[in-house]
């Protein structure tokens, strides 16, 4: 196995892995830490999603070498597809969550309402990212091994 083969099949993981470091864990910890929330965490949803888009393309479009270097292509392309799932999972828990504190009388209770679902819609994303980072570095070793 050729050492350029491995490190163009471990690029995927590894890009994926700063996908779910910089966009996932350190862009909000540092929203909730600062006052531009909103702000900072539309600037990790725009670079994840190009991020993603980015795998994406090379998954699918991009010729390669190897079998190896296209397969690693397309499961770091999986694990952002599973990753999209659980957007999508946490945008119909906050869809549910406006419904539900749109026909609550008491402006109170549907701010108190939608609070309490923004952090419940935000377990799911919490949740795939932590199994993607181990999902990832399996991948990467079995790159780095020259392993399909």
């Amino acid at each position: 196995m050729m050492n350029n083969d491995i490190k163009q099949a471990s690029l995927p993981h590894e890009r994926m892995m700063i996908n779910l470091a910089l966009f996932h864990l350190l862009l909000p910890v540092a929203a909730f830490s600062s006052g531009h929330i909103a702000w900072i965490l539309s600037v990790a949803l725009i670079g994840a999603l190009v991020s993603i888009g980015w795998i994406a393309w090379k998954a699918k479009f991009a010729q390669y070498d190897t079998v190896l270097i296209q397969q690693h292509w397309q499961l770091a392309w999986r694990h952002a597809q599973w990753l999209l799932i659980s957007y999508g999972v946490s945008a119909l828990i906050m869809l549910v969550a406006w419904l539900l504190s749109s026909v609550q009388p008491d402006h109170n209770m549907a701010t108190i309402m939608l609070v309490v679902f923004s952090r419940i819609a935000a377990v799911p994303i919490l949740l795939m990212v932590l199994v993607l980072f181990m999902l990832e570095m399996t991948a990467l070793s079995d790159a780095r091994k020259g392993a399909e």
